[in-house]
């Protein structure tokens, strides 16, 4: 641990990281639902820099992050985004802590289980509450029941908000639209996290800006979009911009755009889109939706339920984040 704070230091000293740009053009903020938060409207995610093989360089990249405005980091327990969670903490040391919000996740539905993705949470973190902790990857209807079951994952949320170790509360999805819409009936929601792209708004099949996304603005709930970018395979389509995909995004009704960045110049070029964001009016989000009419849905956006699949099918597949 200590190695990895005088690489960071280290690291960082020669950053000439750009604050002072920041202060004078800064990113928006909007309201995060009904938390009573303002969230900048790019968060940086936690997969990639949890990922990153070079821990001096994830931490310069949490570390730039801040400094170039972004007040919202994603992370999980699980896997990657459970090291991420542990370099948000040594790169945000000595950072006032109501400066960030954190953002986190358990994937398990026990109160046990969610127990120890906790603990791991504030630990890894370096803080004595979460921001916003969140039932991470709903999937089927069965987890909502799971979820909510005696000594399931929300009796656990109930008791850590009680004792001051979470202020809001959430869930994620990706798989299905319908069963996020389900979830949000289930509960005083604060947040909710889901997929939002030009691409998920052109699929006529199976969409969540059309299916989820207006109960969530209903609820007023605080919307975070993640998949903005396909996971870089919109991209490399060429249909449209990173610009055009992220201003698509940042006109819908939402609160942040969750992205992952492996470099201080990635988040230098995610930061200069939102600081030149611009809204776009209905014909230019319908010529957009447009471009995207014939793509291949199945393959762009392969996180979701099988394209031909329904709520009753037993051979339903799935695919992680």
């Amino acid at each position: 641990m200590a190695e990895s704070r005088r690489e960071f230091v280290k690291a960082a000293a020669g950053l000439g990281l750009a604050a002072a740009a920041s202060a004078a053009d800064p990113i928006p903020r909007r309201k995060f639902g009904k938390t009573g938060l303002e969230v900048t409207i790019l968060g940086l995610g936690g997969g990639r820099v949890g990922t990153h093989r070079d821990e001096a360089e994830a931490l310069r990249t949490i570390r730039h992050s801040y400094e170039s405005g972004i007040n919202y980091f994603d992370t999980a327990a699980a896997g990657a985004y459970g090291l991420s969670q542990r370099r948000y903490g040594i790169a945000l040391e000595g950072v006032p802590r109501d400066k960030y919000i954190f953002g986190t996740k358990t994937r398990n539905r026990t109160y046990s289980h969610s127990e120890l993705d906790l603990n791991q949470s504030l630990a890894g973190l370096r803080t004595d509450y979460i921001d916003l902790y969140q039932i991470h990857n709903v999937m089927h209807m069965e987890d909502i029941d799971h979820v909510f079951a005696p000594r399931g994952a929300m009796e656990l949320v109930e008791k850590a908000k009680k004792e001051g170790k979470i202020r809001f509360v959430g869930f994620t999805g990706h798989m299905d639209p319908r069963v996020l819409a389900k979830m949000m009936g289930a509960y005083d929601w604060d947040t909710v996290l889901m997929p939002l792209s030009v691409t998920d708004g052109a699929n006529q099949h199976l969409s969540f800006e059309q299916t989820t996304l207006p109960v969530a603005v209903d609820r007023g709930l605080g919307i975070q979009a993640m998949k903005v970018t396909g996971v870089g395979a919109l991209l490399r389509q060429g249909i449209s911009t990173l610009e055009e995909n992220l201003n698509y995004v940042w006109s819908l009704p939402i609160s942040t755009a969750i992205l992952g960045c492996t470099t201080p110049e990635q988040v230098d070029r995610d930061v200069a889109a939102a600081r030149a964001f611009h809204q776009l009016d209905n014909t230019q989000m319908s010529e957009l939706r447009g471009r995207w009419a014939g793509a291949d849905f199945a393959r762009l956006e392969s996180w979701k339920v099988d394209q031909g699949a329904t709520l009753a099918s037993s051979g339903r597949r799935y695919f992680g984040d």
